[in-house]
């Protein structure tokens, strides 16, 4: 997230890229703990798991996102999480769908190069 906030095609992520290393990092932390319950695993009920843990995922990063907006700017948390609403639902249900359908092409192709 720190190169991403220099480096993306967006322009610089500013003040708020702190808030967002934060979130990623509980991201990249849930991601190496599951990591540990998977190996082994059949994939079918992991894209329900997956679908589910990203959705939850998701909403903890705007959660701290939003915060961090809202902190920024000086305005109520509250309000700010109102004036997001639109779009964390879409970054939600886009992010449950995809973790839930890319989740089994991607680990079928992970275990090849795991089980070596």
């Amino acid at each position: 997230m720190f190169v991403n906030g220099f480096l993306s095609p967006w322009g610089f992520a500013g003040m708020i890229m702190p808030f967002q290393m934060a979130g990623m990092f509980i991201v990249g932390v849930a991601g190496g703990i599951y990591k540990r319950y998977v190996v082994g695993e059949k994939s079918g009920r992991l894209c329900l798991e997956t679908a589910v843990l990203g959705a939850f995922l998701t909403l903890i990063y705007d959660i701290i996102t939003n915060s961090g907006t809202a902190i920024l700017a000086g305005r109520a948390i509250i309000f700010t999480f109102f004036m997001g609403i639109t779009m964390s639902v879409i970054h939600i249900c886009s992010n449950t769908v995809f973790f839930g359908s890319a989740f089994t092409p991607l680990f079928k192709t992970l275990q090849k190069f795991l089980v070596r």
